[in-house]
């Protein structure tokens, strides 16, 4: 099949009878081209089949108009909604995206950095990744913009965009109080997870104040994973004194731990009542129906997009940090304690 000649803006001014400044100054929507002159100019594009080259673009504005995107699980659902935030202003900015999946290793991240680096992104949106290790600082201070989102440095100070952790666990503990529970697993993150820390500080703090059982082996160290999920079901159900309620990391670790309650052959929320955290699509399901802390992922995708703009647009200033409110979303799998 015969390749079709690409049409060029030399070829549409041509047509339009205009200078070739003129047109170019029209399809860039320089204000000073009157609108007349404009509509000309774009019926002529779109009648023709011009397409403004991405990269005489890029080199006219020294910019490539990519950026990056590095996530640390492509399989949690929880993972889309940030992305997609990230990505509504990515089209508004007429910018591409490279997405990084690291599977939360930090020698997977610092390959996709260095790649993205190589290949001249404007900036990066980091979700949920390392960033304080010598490593990693050494390539995130190369003076490419960048972003945190949902763990920071807390030796560095970064432009950061999260949620407000303390009171997402503090809601959903307190609900879980005045159900009648005293005894309450909690499945906490990574360990160098800025967000799984504050977690685990406000669980226990208000386990605390609110006289709950403050015993060590009510916290379970894993990730964020359907499998962590199953690991802490089977560890809280084989206690001898088990949790009467578990508070999941994430919604997947909340869904883990329902499956393994089942295959144990134990009822949720009859015999145990389970809270997660993300409220993904799948937890709102009739089948799941599942209580848990609501985050806004889309919006701070796209809070975190808006600031990465700013600063490859030259904005200066000290870094900022938007923290984003959670609400506990009670659904079924929560009640009172099945009484003895």
């Amino acid at each position: 099949m015969k390749r079709q000649k690409r049409v060029t803006i030399r070829e549409v001014a041509a047509d339009t009878g205009l200078a070739l400044s003129t047109v170019s100054n029209a399809l860039a929507g320089k204000e000073y081209v009157t609108e007349e002159t404009r509509k000309i100019v774009n019926e002529a594009a779109l009648r023709l089949g011009y397409r403004a080259s991405a990269v005489a673009r890029a080199l006219r504005m020294n910019r490539s108009f990519a950026l990056g995107v590095l996530i640390a699980d492509v399989a949690n659902p929880s993972s889309a909604d940030f992305v997609r935030g990230v990505e509504d202003v990515a089209i508004e900015e007429k910018c591409s995206i490279f997405l990084c999946n690291t599977d939360g290793d930090e020698e997977r991240q610092l390959w996709h950095m260095r790649t993205l680096l190589d290949r001249q992104v404007d900036g990066m949106v980091l979700i949920s990744q390392h960033c304080s290790s010598p490593a990693v600082r050494q390539v995130l201070d190369k003076g490419t913009p960048f972003v945190l989102v949902q763990r920071r440095s807390e030796d560095h100070a970064d432009d950061y965009v999260g949620s407000d952790n303390v009171s997402g666990i503090a809601e959903a503990l307190r609900h879980l109080h005045e159900l009648g529970h005293r005894r309450i697993g909690f499945v906490r993150g990574p360990a160098d997870s800025s967000s799984a820390r504050e977690r685990l500080e406000t669980y226990r703090g208000e386990a605390r104040a609110l006289g709950l059982d403050r015993d060590p082996g009510l916290v379970f160290a894993g990730d964020y994973t359907f499998a962590t999920g199953l690991d802490a079901g089977r560890y809280f159900l084989g206690m001898e004194r088990p949790p009467t309620a578990v508070l999941g990391g994430s919604d997947m670790n909340s869904l883990g731990i329902i499956e393994a309650a089942s295959a144990l052959k134990c009822k949720v929320p009859r015999d145990l009542s389970v809270i997660g955290l993300d409220d993904i699509t799948l937890a709102g399901l009739k089948q799941i129906n599942l209580t848990t802390i609501h985050l806004r992922k889309r919006e701070m995708g796209t809070a975190a997009a808006r600031m990465l703009m700013n600063r490859i647009r030259g904005g200066a200033g000290a870094p900022s940090a938007e923290i984003f409110p959670t609400n506990l979303v009670v659904r079924g799998t929560t009640r009172p304690p099945r009484t003895p």
